[in-house]
């Protein structure tokens, strides 16, 4: 009687050892779209610092709009920063110890960028010149997204999405 009940407690527990073993195991397939989507959000902070940039070195331009931008790019950046913890989530083995310096990179020139949209916030408010800091911005996210981060796509194999088809519908002909 006491090996059955050793032989049923052996059997829980290598199948409890085995649930837990899979139920931890990452998805490998979603790195390829949290990675597309890491592009999306620095290569959306990339085009707005640009654009920033230039609206800086006018004489006038409108404060609300500028600050409205400088909150998206902080929300690209934030975004990124989510994805980024997905790569990691998703990454296994020896795939991690290789790309950990691409990410450490990434998280350094991320939030060097947070700093810099704190520092024109302060540079607003004593209407001093933001100009450099925003050239500053888009310098960190354009290195960690066309270096970095592409260093990490090669690195992991991860594959570019095709562009969409079009597909048009067949058009009936009236009789």
């Amino acid at each position: 009687m006491k090996n059955v009940y050793m032989l049923i407690l052996i059997f829980l527990f290598g199948l409890f050892s085995i649930s837990a073993t899979f139920a931890d195991t990452p998805d490998n397939t979603l790195l390829k779209y949290y990675s597309a989507y890491l592009t999306v959000n620095l290569n959306h902070a990339i085009g707005s610092s640009k654009i920033l940039y230039h609206l800086s070195k006018e004489q006038t331009f409108d404060k609300d709009f500028l600050e409205t931008e400088l909150s998206r790019i902080q929300q690209d950046i934030d975004n990124a920063n989510n994805n980024i913890a997905n790569i990691i989530i998703n990454t296994v083995g020896d795939q991690k110890k290789s790309i950990d310096k691409y990410l450490d990179n990434i998280d350094e020139h991320l939030a060097q960028v947070s700093l810099d949209l704190d520092k024109i916030g302060k540079r607003l408010k004593e209407q001093k010149d933001f100009s450099p800091l925003i050239s500053d911005i888009y310098y960190q996210v354009n290195k960690a997204e066309n270096e970095d981060h592409v260093e990490i796509s090669r690195i992991l194999k991860l594959k570019v999405f095709d562009e969409p088809l079009l597909v048009k519908p067949e058009v009936e002909l009236e009789p």
